[in-house]
């Protein structure tokens, strides 16, 4: 008890150290221009011009701006509230990328060619970048000039700048210091060099600002820079006799306050960046519970982890006895409740693996059908295997976090041949499966592959005697399919599949509602006809940005493609009914008539990936229908949205947030005039995030989504007496998120 007690206490106290780095929000104002040629780009292409009086000194310039100076004119920007000056000098074009709010301490801009100068308030925190490379800076006094491809000059007069090429997610690739008194050059081997004098004036000569228009924090640099009785002269003049020597200044030590803000602050970037928590209320089975949870998430290369770390409460916080367990499982004992003891340790052993193992919400390493290998584990809505004619995105996180599962998905690519292998639980596997595949020509990419998966308890939702009245089945599918990557290139990507399956069940109970026990290979071969089986050919590929998935599909009987989808959890009850009628001959197989139709899906990720969408859809139709009314009855479409808006992409609001809807059979439940949104065919989840102002790491967030409803003891609650359509209850989360 005491141990949960200091442990969240300290994981709220961890939390409240983060809500005093609040930072004013930033606007960035044209300040002064000198001479006429001047244009300003807004975002949505509109453009002003200072010539015709469309834009004007004191205007804003908001962020996705684009500023460029002609022949023999110069603009100074200056940086609200905080007083940072940047100067343009001609022929330069400049670029707003972001600015500084309460949520997001950092500023952006690019330097797409030109020349500028920048004097920096103290404590100003942003980042310069041209196409090849990144300054980072944090209060200084420094040019910087590019000619994409020949010359791309950081010069420093007072203070350092952090300086390197421009690497994934627009980090400082192969960085250097470089200090007051130096320069480097991207395009020259990026070596911090003491400039001459004839350098900085070549540099700074046309980046005069006058002392009144400097922030104040910088006054005393210029003092430094500029004495009183050399007021006339020219800055350039002034600066080079500091360092006519064209030795490096010596940094300064800093004050030991300013090396422990200096630390405090780079702790505190680090948990902004790593670690989240929430708190707030969760709705789980129609009960209204309060949680504080603890989700950081880190990221290494291809590698990328997220914890889950909960404490779901009924009425007080710091009391054990009120969290909610998990399908009744005390998930903070770590097997005492067990108790360690010579004849129980085991049990106490295998509690706490469980205890640790529900603690990761997800870990992933590559892709399918990418990498050489490829690994996911937790909580996850991506297991597909192959092509995914027999399980594609199904997810076993349908219902977190009120259930929560480990799932395993992993796979290996060795060149002549490969494997995958799945279970939507290491706990308690019911759902598994894998694919086998080998390259029988060398040197040639075609893969020859054999698949399968099975859901080992479909009925294990109903209670024993209903289970056993349907046959208590076992669903196994199997396939064998033909894959040929032809471009595979970020530019452009180009696969060709081939795929076919069949679904086989066991039935355990015989002599039921479902027919005779054991194997019912009858479900797909009689002798004289196959059926029950299906076929999808097509291509996978991308275009630049854009993915996208076209193929045909066919199929017969109760096959279905991609039988275990996302929505497949909802669905099993349900699918154990139905293929009982088909296994005892009381819905003859042939009633089911065959199907055919044209699956396309495409998505992206624009505009730095702030922004993610995808959309797919499938309406089969039959070849068997002799009306409209019979097609539509028999048609079991599938539709798919997703949308997904990062922070930073609305320019006013930091928000963020995300769609996601999966629905299969829409169009037949129309037809049949009982069409709803959302039922055991659907599977939904949104989030809207707000930043709260003022507060720096605090998010207001709304989550939705659809769960199944359980009872106390985890049972599923059936709204049809024969117990085969679960109740779909909304789930509705309030979160207050502190952001590290």
């Amino acid at each position: 008890m005491r141990f949960k007690t200091w442990m969240i206490a300290g994981a709220l106290a961890l939390a409240g150290v983060t809500m005093s780095a609040a930072q004013a929000q930033q606007s960035l104002i044209l300040e002064f221009v000198d001479g006429d040629n001047l244009d300003v780009v807004y975002p949505d292409s509109t453009a002003f011009s200072y010539k015709s009086g469309s834009i004007m000194e004191g205007d804003a310039i908001p962020v996705g701006s684009t500023v460029k100076t002609g022949a023999g004119t110069s603009v100074e920007l200056t940086l609200k509230p905080n007083g940072t000056v940047i100067k343009l000098a001609k022929m330069t074009t400049f670029r707003v990328e972001g600015l500084a709010t309460p949520q997001k301490e950092q500023n952006g801009f690019t330097l797409v060619a030109g020349k500028l100068r920048t004097v920096a308030a103290k404590g100003s925190q942003y980042s310069i970048f041209t196409s090849s490379t990144v300054a980072g800076v944090r209060g200084t006094d420094f040019s910087m000039s590019f000619e994409e491809g020949a010359k791309a000059m950081l010069l420093v007069a007072k203070g350092a700048v952090e300086f390197g090429g421009r690497g994934e997610g627009d980090s400082i690739a192969g960085a250097i210091m470089v200090g007051a008194g130096q320069f480097a050059d991207f395009f020259k081997g990026l070596v911090a060099s003491p400039f001459t004098p004839e350098q900085l004036a070549e540099e700074y000569g046309d980046l005069d600002i006058p002392a009144e228009r400097l922030p104040v924090q910088a006054e005393d640099a210029v003092a430094e820079e500029k004495p009183a009785e050399a007021a006339a002269a020219s800055p350039s003049d002034a600066v080079a006799s500091d360092f006519s020597a064209a030795e490096p200044e010596e940094p300064a030590k800093p004050e030991p306050a300013a090396r422990e803000d200096k630390a405090a602050n780079a702790v505190l970037d680090w948990l902004r960046d790593v670690l989240g928590m929430e708190i707030g209320s969760v709705t789980i089975n129609g009960d209204t519970w309060a949680k504080a949870v603890l989700q950081p998430n880190f990221a290494i290369g291809k590698l990328k982890t997220g914890l889950y770390i909960p404490i779901i409460y009924s009425s007080d916080l710091f009391d054990p006895a009120t969290w909610y367990r998990p399908k009744g499982n005390d998930e903070w004992s770590f097997g005492f409740d067990k108790g360690w003891t010579a004849d129980t340790w085991g049990a106490a052993l295998a509690d706490a693996a469980t205890d640790l193992a529900l603690k990761i919400k997800f870990i992933e390493y590559g892709e399918p059908l990418v990498d050489p290998f490829f690994l996911k584990i937790g909580n996850l809505n991506s297991f597909t295997i192959g092509h995914g004619l027999i399980m594609r995105n199904y997810a076993n996180d349908s219902d977190f976090p009120s259930i929560r599962r480990i799932g395993l998905n992993l796979g290996v690519d060795a060149g002549g041949w490969g494997f995958e292998a799945l279970t939507n639980d290491l706990t308690d596997n019911q759902v598994v499966g894998g694919r086998l595949f080998v390259r029988p020509i060398p040197d040639f990419k075609l893969a020859i592959g054999l698949s399968g998966a099975a859901d080992l308890a479909p009925a294990s939702d109903m209670d024993a005697a209903t289970a056993e009245s349907y046959g208590d089945p076992v669903f196994i599918g199997a396939g064998l399919d033909l894959d040929l990557p032809i471009v595979t290139s970020d530019a452009f990507g180009l696969r060709l599949f081939a795929d076919g399956a069949a679904m086989v069940p066991y039935v355990r109970a015989g002599d039921t509602g479902a027919g005779a026990a054991g194997l019912r290979y009858d479900m797909v071969w009689t002798g004289s006809e196959l059926k029950n089986w299906g076929a999808a050919s097509g291509f996978i590929g991308n275009v630049l940005f854009i993915d996208w998935r076209l193929e045909y599909r066919y199929f017969t009987g109760a096959f279905s493609p991609a039988f275990f989808d996302a929505g497949y959890e909802r669905r099993r009850s349900a699918l154990v009914a139905e293929w009982a009628g088909y296994l005892s001959g009381a819905t003859p197989i042939d009633q089911s008539p065959s199907m055919m139709g044209v699956y396309g899906e495409g998505g992206a990720a624009i505009l730095k990936d702030k922004l993610t969408f995808t959309l797919g859809y499938f309406w089969p139709w039959s070849a068997d229908a002799t009306s409209l009314d019979e097609l539509l009855s028999t048609s079991d479409d599938y539709f798919k949205a997703v949308l997904a808006i990062k922070k930073g992409l609305i320019p006013v609001f930091d928000l963020a947030g995300s769609i996601a809807y999966e629905r299969k059979g829409f169009v037949r439940s129309i037809a049949a005039g009982g069409a709803t949104l959302f039922d055991e065919n659907t599977t939904f989840s949104g989030e809207l995030s707000l930043p709260i102002p003022g507060a720096p790491n605090l998010d207001l967030a709304v989550v939705v989504s659809t769960a199944v409803e359980r009872d106390a003891g985890g049972n599923v609650q059936y709204s049809d007496a024969e117990k085969t359509k679960p109740v779909i209850v909304p789930t509705i989360t309030l979160e207050t998120r502190l952001h590290f």
